[in-house]
């Protein structure tokens, strides 16, 4: 028989999947700083200087094209991660449905060889690309040349880039912490005792957890009994943390954190001889294994998920879109979704495997395209190393 102790400690394998998402993350947030531009290419010139804010209106009206007839890429990190393989598997789907060649190049953690395969496609005519940081600062030189040729740029970056696709960190911490208060008032009678697990180690993650502190310190029977950073490097970490904690204090009664070292502090209170269903646990980032125990009902109330799949094909679209001349949004924000139930995760599910259904009808469950570009417009492009 499989025990749930079992499965949580499997499931610590799927670490390296949250901690991908997270260092992807770091550097896609609306919260992020400057990373020292070393200055435009002539051809954008320096971009503006507001946030784009209007919703994106979608139009079949085509512009100017430009003059780039390579088609679509995706210049990748690492494909072994299913975060990165998604990725460019939706955009080389939605690459196929226009009709247009796709080409993915993969770094493997190279910066040199990253900036080389950038350069290949800037000289294969690629249209429209969708880059993966590797090394931001070796990356914007050829990043610039891509976009002064007239391709599409896509990161999920601090820029610059035509489009980039964000994420509001302090918004999905508020989304974490209203579904942890509204537990406690009607499952707990307005008191509760709280472990956080963060990630404050990554500067643009970090206002995810702020924001959970600044929620759950508004409640006057929450306490944070523990606040412990992640040490992301040691898989038994959470289960080592969670034994301490709990030997100080055994009448825990709700965990909070990133799925990996959640699932593992489900394992410590099992093994503590704790039962688990006297306490809830609330994850993010969609590790399977914490899908899997939601869907079970129990202890694990819910997760916080990206679609890297819709991503992929959105980028996919709208790099077609661009290379017809038409307008494409400016600027992207990525939801995160809250996965609660059988029914949410198993929608979650579908859309994964299928994103151009998607995209088609529940693009903004996932995105949130904001403002306007094309090729006529590119040197409209939003940079957010400019003050806002």
């Amino acid at each position: 028989m499989t025990t749930r102790l079992g499965r949580a400690r499997r499931a610590l394998s799927g670490s390296a999947l949250l901690l991908a998402t997270a260092i992807v993350l770091t550097a896609c947030s609306v919260d992020g700083g400057p990373t020292n531009d070393p200055g435009a290419a002539s051809g954008v010139g320096d971009g503006i200087d507001t946030r784009p804010s209007t919703p994106f209106e979608p139009s079949d009206e085509a512009g100017e094209k430009p003059p780039r007839t390579g088609g679509l890429a995706a210049a990748m990190n690492v494909v072994n991660v299913e975060v990165f393989a998604a990725t460019s598997r939706s955009m080389g789907i939605a690459a196929e449905e226009a009709g247009l060649d796709f080409t993915e190049t993969v770094a493997d953690g190279d910066p040199a060889r990253n900036v080389d395969q950038l350069n290949s496609l800037l000289n294969n005519e690629v249209g429209a690309a969708f880059v993966w940081d590797v090394d931001v600062a070796a990356q914007r030189p050829v990043v610039r040349e891509l976009m002064d040729a007239g391709a599409a740029v896509f990161t999920l970056s601090s820029g610059p880039s035509t489009m980039p696709m964000v994420a509001n960190q302090e918004q999905i911490g508020e989304r974490i912490a209203q579904a942890v208060s509204e537990y406690v008032e009607s499952e707990l009678d307005g008191e509760a005792n709280v472990v956080i697990f963060n990630l404050d180690s990554l500067p643009n993650i970090k206002p995810r957890f702020d924001a959970i502190r600044t929620v759950l310190g508004e409640l006057p029977g929450v306490d944070v009994v523990s606040d412990v950073l992640w040490d992301t490097s040691d898989p038994d970490s959470g289960f080592t943390s969670m034994s301490t904690i709990l030997q100080a204090n055994p009448d825990v009664d709700i965990v909070v954190g990133p799925d990996p070292v959640v699932l593992s502090a489900l394992a410590a209170v099992e093994a503590s001889g704790i039962d688990p269903n006297t306490m809830a646990f609330f994850g993010s980032d969609g590790e399977p294994q914490a899908l899997e125990l939601i869907a079970e009902g129990g202890p694990y109330k819910a997760t916080y998920a990206f679609n890297f799949a819709i991503v992929g094909y959105a980028a996919g679209v709208w790099g077609a879109d661009w290379i017809e001349g038409r307008t494409i949004p400016s600027l992207t924000i990525i939801e995160a979704v809250q996965l609660d139930s059988a029914d949410a995760i198993e929608q979650y599910n579908a859309d994964v495997a299928d994103p151009a259904t998607a995209f088609k009808e529940r693009l903004s469950t996932y995105l949130q395209p904001l403002g306007g570009i094309s090729y006529e417009t590119r040197t409209e492009y939003w940079d957010e190393d400019n003050p806002q």
